[in-house]
């Protein structure tokens, strides 16, 4: 009996070098049996036409998006310029001396009287 436990003993555990490379290989055997597999490769070929090869790929469309975001904030800038047009057209057509005063300021208008001095 002792010769069977020493027997036992004498045989180490297969070394931890032996059986590193084989848990590495697992993984990297599944990640390849993955990459081979008919549907992966029909999907990936798939999806490189659709966002990066068609004439409506992925970066055009972003390209058209920022595009769409930049008119919209010119939109909302000539609306808030139209508005404040539409205060001073109002504003002018609603009393006689807002428009004098308009007028001698943008156009630097006087009376036949009066000098005119522009300090900038």
């Amino acid at each position: 009996m002792e010769e069977e436990v020493h027997q036992n003993m004498e045989q180490p555990a297969a070394p931890a070098e032996n059986r590193q490379p084989e848990e590495k290989q697992r993984p990297r055997r599944k990640f390849v049996k993955v990459l081979t597999n008919k549907y992966f490769i029909v999907s990936f070929v798939f999806a490189v036409i659709v966002l990066f090869v068609d004439r409506n790929n992925l970066i055009r469309w972003a390209g058209d998006y920022l595009e769409v975001l930049r008119q919209e904030r010119v939109i909302r800038q000539y609306t808030r310029d139209i508005e404040e047009l539409d205060r001073k057209i109002d504003q002018l057509t609603s009393d006689r001396d807002s428009l004098e005063k308009f007028a001698r300021e943008e156009y630097y208008f006087h009376r036949e009287d009066e000098e005119v001095f522009i300090v900038d």
